[in-house]
């Protein structure tokens, strides 16, 4: 796909309906890009803390260090390590969590729907709401399809799984995963233990390969929104 030029898309709100509005919009397309840079920023401070931690303090080929800490001092150095390195993940899964909200309210104003549909009850617009409130509307398949597929898909369900459980319950944090047969090409990886949420089992996954998948899945689906959406505006300027 090509870029999506947010610029032109600005540019498109306020040509089609009004400077106003285009205040409205304007906030929940920066954090589009802010919110992505967030995820990025504290996913790629995790992984280079724990790189850190394992040239510094890691024997290699040795796991016992990594499981029981060779000593009083080394085993709380680990503990001060595995929760700064829980802070970055935990704040990463909030941001990738929270990016297809921002992009239904981008949607949300930048057609001016906020004159005419209103969530019940001062409740708030979020993705569920604007994808049922433009799912019949004329010329707006294209990103209604495109607005749906950001939270479709096991890894973006185990996310949002992720993020509620540490919203409303229990932070999952991560854990140090060592592997003792030599085969792997890391030796020592994060992981995100399984856990239990509203009766449903989530397994453990490693961080690594989890987080840059389900990142990639959604910032695909905003571009997919992003450009749908300015096509739209094009036609109706």
């Amino acid at each position: 796909m090509p870029p999506w030029d947010i610029e032109a898309t600005r540019l498109a709100i306020a040509r089609v309906h009004g400077r106003s509005q285009l205040e409205l919009a304007r906030p929940c397309l920066r954090s589009l890009s802010d919110r992505q840079f967030y995820a990025a920023f504290h996913y790629q401070r995790a992984t280079a803390a724990l790189r850190r931690y394992v040239r510094q303090h890691l024997e290699p080929h040795d796991p016992i260090p990594a499981i029981f800490g060779q000593d009083e001092v080394g085993w709380n150095r680990f503990n001060v390590v595995i929760r700064k390195l829980g802070a970055d993940i935990t704040a990463c899964v909030q941001s990738v969590h929270a990016l297809p909200d921002i992009l239904a309210s981008a949607v949300y104003y930048a057609l001016a729907l906020d004159r005419t549909v209103k969530p019940a009850h001062g409740k708030f617009v979020n993705h569920a709401f604007v994808t049922n409130a433009i799912a019949s509307m004329p010329g707006l398949q294209e990103v209604h399809a495109a607005l749906r597929s950001a939270v479709k898909g096991s890894n973006y369900e185990h996310l949002a799984a992720l993020a509620n459980q540490a919203k409303h319950y229990s932070i999952v944090f991560p854990a140090l995963n060592t592997d003792l047969t030599g085969e792997r090409a890391e030796q020592h990886m994060l992981v995100l233990p399984s856990f239990r949420a509203r009766s449903k089992s989530y397994p453990q996954v490693f961080v690594s390969e989890f987080l840059p998948a389900v990142h990639g899945h959604v910032s695909q689906s905003i571009l997919a929104t992003g450009l749908a959406l300015h096509a739209h505006l094009q036609s109706t300027a």
